[in-house]
């Protein structure tokens, strides 16, 4: 759920699979399974789902920490309520309802985890512990790319100045 994707540190802000995302609503069919599906259904062309994106789904929808548009929001709910089976297939998904945008914020939200629980390491809290929000997420994702940039400056360019063309003796 890294949006970095030139950071390897790990994604501790993935929600684990729980034992409801293995339930079926009678088809034997998992919730990633359907999921995959429908996603398949709105965009032939999309990647695979991986397994932990029913759990993210949901817990995007319950944190209110994330603060994301109402039409995202409905369009994830949905989602979420297709793949559960409460609401029937034959109803018809909002119009403009694009999987891309909608996996970008489930992207987005992974992220926001994994840096809320960064900020939750560095201040010696739990999480919930201190106010992070949407607002505290971009805030941080912004000072973690301009780390990054410096990095890289640093490791391409050189603090000394440039050495003298000739060296002289007298």
């Amino acid at each position: 759920m890294n949006l970095h994707r030139h950071n390897n540190a790990p994604d501790t802000g993935s929600p684990a699979c729980d034992p409801q995302s293995r339930s079926s609503a009678g088809n034997g069919d998992t919730l990633h399974q359907r999921l995959d599906a429908l996603v398949h259904a709105l965009c032939p062309g999309a990647p695979p789902v991986d397994a932990g994106c029913p759990q993210r789904i949901a817990a995007l929808l319950e944190d209110t920490a994330w603060e994301c548009e109402p039409a995202t929001r409905a369009g994830l709910t949905t989602v979420l309520a297709r793949i559960r089976g409460v609401e029937a297939a034959a109803t018809p998904l909002p119009q403009e309802l694009s999987w891309p945008h909608l996996f970008r914020e489930i992207e987005a939200y992974g992220d926001f985890l994994r840096l809320r629980d960064v900020e939750s390491g560095l201040r010696h809290a739990p999480v919930g512990g201190f106010p992070f929000d949407r607002r505290d997420w971009e805030h941080a994702r912004d000072q973690e790319t301009a780390l990054r940039e410096h990095q890289r400056h640093v490791r391409e360019a050189s603090y000394a100045p440039t050495p003298a063309e000739v060296f002289r003796v007298h």
